[in-house]
C-alpha cells in the first residue's frame, strides 16, 4: 500500500510539472480550484500508472532492437507514445500544434521526472532479497524455431536487461551523492523489511545485478575479476564470487534436466545423488554422486532454458556493439566487433557439454607429459548436451593460500608448476584453458598436483600463430623493437594505414619502460594492456586467437602473483620458452620436420598423379580435334610481356637462389646429424668421405656468394 501511495503521487507530480512547464499543452476547462487541479492530477497520474505498467512492456518486447540500434534513444518515441495515449484517454487535455513535437517532448519531461522522483524516492529500487524470477514463457519459447523465436527473445531480454540496469544503475548513483540519506528514509518507509539488505556498497550491488541479468553478464564479470590487476582490491573481491558463489536453481528443475537427458531419474540413475548442489556458476551447478559401480563423480546440470536467454543476450549485445561502432570511430579501432564475437562463440560451446567432453579428453591427452597434472575423467554414458558427468576431485582453489600453507605445499614450486604447464598448452600444442581463473584451476592438498576443471571454454592456435608467439617471446627477451613490430603489423588486421616506423618507436618506448631495468621484473599484463592500447592509437586489431592466448598467460600470471609474489612470470616463462625454442630447432628435429614434409610432398605427388596426367590427356585430345583455339593475338601481350621481362628475370634469379640457400640450409643440417654407424651398409665408401663432402659443401657456398654479387650487380 505504502508503495502504491508513493508512486501514484510520483506520477501526479510529473503529470502536474509537463503541462505547466510545456507551452501548448493545458487542461480544459482551466481549473481555478486547487483542490480540484490536486484531485485531477492525481487521476491522471492514476492513469499513467495503469498506461505505463501495461503499455510500455509491449512497446519495448515490439520494439526493443530498435532500442538497442539507437542506443537507447528510442526511449523518447516510447514515451511520446505513453503520454500521447494518456492525452487520448483524457478528453480535457488540450495540445497545439505541431503535435508531434509537443508529445514527444512532454514524454520526454515526464520520463526524466518520474525518473528523478524514483531515484531520489527509490520507488523503483531493484529487490535485492527476492532473487532471480522465473519465468514460465522461456520454456515455451523454447519450443520455437530458432528463427521464429529470435525476435521476440532479443526484444524481451533488451527490456529486461533495460529495466534491470536502470534500477541497479539509479540505486548505484543516488548512493553517491547527498540524497543517499533521503534515499534510504524512503525505502525504510517504503520497504521496512529490506532496507538492511538493500544498504550494499557499490562492488556487491554491481555482482547482484550481473546475476540477475543472467549468464551472459556473469560471464563478462568473471573476465574482469580474472583481470585483478586493472581492478580495486573490494572489487575483485566481489566479482571473485561470480566465480564459484552465484545463485544455485531449484533441485526439481534438477531432477527434470537429469530424467530428461539420460532417461532415469537422478535417484534410479545413481547408487546417490546429493540434492543440494556442490556448487553453482553462470550456466549450470553441479551436484556430487555415486554411481552403481561406485565411482565418485559430479554431475554438471545446465540451468533450465539458459540456451534460449544465452543466445538472445549474446545477439542484443552484438547489435548494440555493432550500433556503436557505427557511430564511434574510437569502437571500430578497437575491434569491438570481433571481441564480442569471440566472446559468443565461446559462450555457445559451452553450452554443448559434448563439445567440453571432447575437451577434457584432448586436454587430457596433452597433459599426459606432466605427472604432476590432473584431469577429471567423464564418463560418456552420464554424459549429453545438457548433463555432464565427470570423475569427482578433492582439492583447494589455487588462491587459496591458507589451505595450501596448512598442506605443506612449496608455492614457489606450485607456480613454477603451472607455468610449465601453461607454456606447453599455449606455445607447443596450441590448445589451451581459454578461461584459467582461481575457480578453474585446484590444487590437490595431498600431492600438490595441479587440477584442472571447466574445459568449456579453450583456446586454439594454429602453427603460424604459435611460431609468432615464440618469435615475440624471443624478440621481448632481446628487446627487437623492429622484429617486434613486423610481427604485429603482420598479425594484426588494419583499419588505417599504419607508419612501420612510428610502430616500431612506440614498441621500443614500451619495452625500454618495462624491460631497461634488469632489477625490477615486468609483467606481463602491464606489457600487453599498454601494447594493446598502442596498437589502437595506430589502428591494428591484434589476431583474435592470439589475443585469447595473452589473455590465458595473464589469467595464469595472476595466479603466479598470488602463489609467489617474488616470482617473476615473464622471466620464468622466457628461461622456459628458450629451452623450448632450442628444442624445438635443433638439428635433429629440423631434419625430422624437413623428412616428415618431403614424404608428405610426395605423397601428395603421388595420389594426384593419376587426375592430373588423365587431364593433361584430355587437354591435349581437345587441342588436336580443335576445340581449343589456339590462334592467339599476341602483339599487346608481347609489349607487356617486354616491360614485364626485366622483373620476372629478376624474380626468377631472386627464387634461384632462395632455392641453393635452402638446399644448402637443409644438406647442412642432414650431413651433420647422420650418424655413422647407420651407414654400415656402404662399408666400400672411405669413412672419410664426409671431409669431402663438408669440403664440397665450402665450395658450393663459396659459389652461391659469388652467384649473389653478380646478381646484385646485374641489377
Amino acid at each position: 500500500m505504502r508503495y502504491f501511495i508513493v508512486r501514484l503521487l510520483v506520477n501526479a507530480v510529473a503529470v502536474g510539472l509537463t503541462v505547466r512547464l510545456l507551452p501548448g499543452i493545458r487542461l480544459e476547462p482551466d481549473l481555478d480550484v486547487p483542490m480540484v487541479r490536486l484531485l485531477t492530477y492525481i487521476v491522471l497520474g492514476l492513469a499513467f500508472g495503469v498506461i505505463n505498467a501495461l503499455v510500455r512492456p509491449l512497446v519495448l518486447l515490439v520494439t526493443g532492437r530498435l532500442f538497442v540500434r539507437t542506443m537507447g534513444l528510442f526511449v523518447i518515441v516510447i514515451n511520446g507514445i505513453l503520454f500521447a495515449l494518456l492525452a487520448w484517454l483524457v478528453p480535457a487535455f488540450t495540445i497545439d500544434s505541431p503535435l508531434i513535437i509537443r508529445i514527444l517532448l512532454a514524454g520526454a519531461i515526464m520520463a526524466l521526472t518520474v525518473t528523478i522522483l524514483e531515484t531520489i524516492f527509490g520507488v523503483d529500487s531493484p529487490s535485492i532479497d527476492g532473487g532471480r524470477q522465473k519465468h514460465f514463457y522461456w520454456r515455451w519459447l523454447s519450443r520455437l524455431p530458432v528463427e521464429r523465436r529470435s525476435r521476440i527473445v532479443e526484444n524481451l531480454r533488451t527490456k529486461q536487461a533495460y529495466d534491470t540496469v536502470r534500477r541497479y544503475g539509479l540505486d548505484l548513483l543516488v548512493e553517491q551523492t547527498p540524497l543517499a540519506s533521503v534515499r534510504r528514509a524512503m525505502l525504510g518507509f517504503i520497504y521496512p523489511d529490506r532496507v538492511q539488505k538493500l544498504k550494499k556498497n557499490a562492488p556487491e550491488q554491481t555482482r547482484l545485478m550481473l546475476e540477475e541479468l543472467g549468464p551472459v553478464y556473469v560471464k563478462l564479470g568473471q573476465v574482469i575479476a580474472s583481470r585483478g590487476e586493472l581492478i580495486p582490491d573490494e572489487w575483485e573481491a566481489e566479482l571473485s564470487k561470480l566465480q564459484s558463489d552465484v545463485e544455485p536453481f531449484a533441485y526439481d528443475e534438477v531432477e527434470r534436466i537429469v530424467t530428461e537427458e539420460l532417461g532415469v531419474a537422478p535417484e534410479e540413475g545413481f547408487a546417490a545423488f546429493e540434492r543440494v548442489p556442490l556448487a553453482a556458476a553462470s550456466l549450470a551447478q553441479v551436484h556430487r554422486a555415486t554411481l552403481h559401480t561406485g565411482e565418485e563423480v559430479v554431475v554438471k546440470v545446465q540451468r533450465p532454458d539458459v540456451d534460449v536467454t544465452v543466445r538472445g543476450d549474446l545477439r542484443v549485445i552484438q547489435e548494440g556493439v555493432t550500433a556503436l561502432e557505427n557511430r564511434s570511430a574510437w569502437a571500430r579501432t578497437f575491434g569491438l566487433t570481433g571481441i564480442v564475437a569471440e566472446f559468443s562463440e565461446n559462450v555457445i560451446q559451452e553450452l554443448d557439454y559434448r563439445i567440453e567432453a571432447y575437451n577434457v579428453n584432448r586436454l587430457k591427452g596433452s597433459m599426459e607429459a606432466f605427472d604432476y597434472v590432473r584431469i577429471p575423467a567423464v564418463f560418456e554414458n552420464y554424459s549429453t548436451s545438457k548433463v555432464l558427468t565427470m570423475e569427482y576431485v578433492d582439492g583447494a582453489k589455487m588462491n587459496n593460500l591458507s589451505a595450501i600453507e596448512a598442506a605443506g605445499i612449496d608455492r614457489s614450486d606450485l607456480a613454477r608448476k603451472l607455468i610449465r604447464v601453461m607454456n606447453k598448452q599455449v606455445l607447443l600444442d596450441g590448445y589451451f584453458h581459454g578461461d584459467p581463473h582461481p575457480g578453474n584451476v585446484w590444487v590437490d592438498l595431498e600431492t600438490s598436483d595441479v587440477i584442472f576443471l571447466d574445459m568449456g571454454m579453450m583456446g586454439r592456435m594454429e602453427e603460424e600463430t604459435r611460431m609468432a608467439l615464440f618469435d615475440i617471446i624471443w624478440s621481448l627477451r632481446y628487446r627487437d623493437s623492429a622484429n617486434l613490430a613486423r610481427i604485429l603489423l603482420r598479425l594484426s588486421a588494419q583499419t588505417r594505414p599504419v607508419s612501420l616506423l612510428r610502430l616500431e618507436i612506440d614498441i621500443d618506448r614500451i619495452l625500454q619502460r618495462h624491460f631497461a631495468d634488469s632489477e625490477e621484473a615486468p609483467q606481463l599484463s602491464a606489457v600487453v594492456q599498454e601494447a594493446l592500447f598502442m596498437l589502437n592509437r595506430h589502428g591494428l586489431v591484434l589476431d583474435r586467437s592470439l589475443s585469447i592466448a595473452l589473455k590465458s598467460l595473464m589469467q595464469t600470471e595472476e595466479l603466479v602473483r598470488i602463489l609467489a609474489p617474488d616470482i617473476s612470470f615473464v622471466h620464468t616463462a622466457l628461461n622456459e620458452v628458450q629451452g623450448v625454442i632450442l628444442k624445438e630447432f635443433s638439428a635433429e628435429a629440423v631434419t625430422e620436420r624437413v623428412s616428415e614434409t618431403a614424404l608428405r610432398t610426395a605423397k601428395d605427388v603421388f595420389v594426384r598423379w593419376p587426375r592430373w596426367k588423365r587431364a593433361a590427356g584430355k587437354w591435349m585430345e581437345n587441342i588436336e580435334r580443335g576445340e581449343i583455339p589456339v590462334d592467339i593475338q599476341t602483339t599487346e601481350l608481347n609489349k607487356r610481356l617486354d616491360r614485364l621481362e626485366p622483373m620476372i628475370t629478376l624474380s626468377v634469379r631472386q627464387v634461384i637462389l632462395g632455392l641453393l640457400l635452402v638446399g644448402m640450409v637443409l644438406g647442412s643440417a642432414i650431413i651433420s646429424t647422420i650418424p655413422t654407424a647407420n651407414l654400415q651398409f656402404l662399408d666400400f665408401i672411405p669413412q672419410d668421405i664426409f671431409v669431402l663432402l663438408f669440403i664440397a659443401l665450402a665450395v658450393t657456398s663459396l659459389i652461391y656468394l659469388v652467384a649473389v654479387i653478380l646478381s646484385l650487380r646485374k641489377r
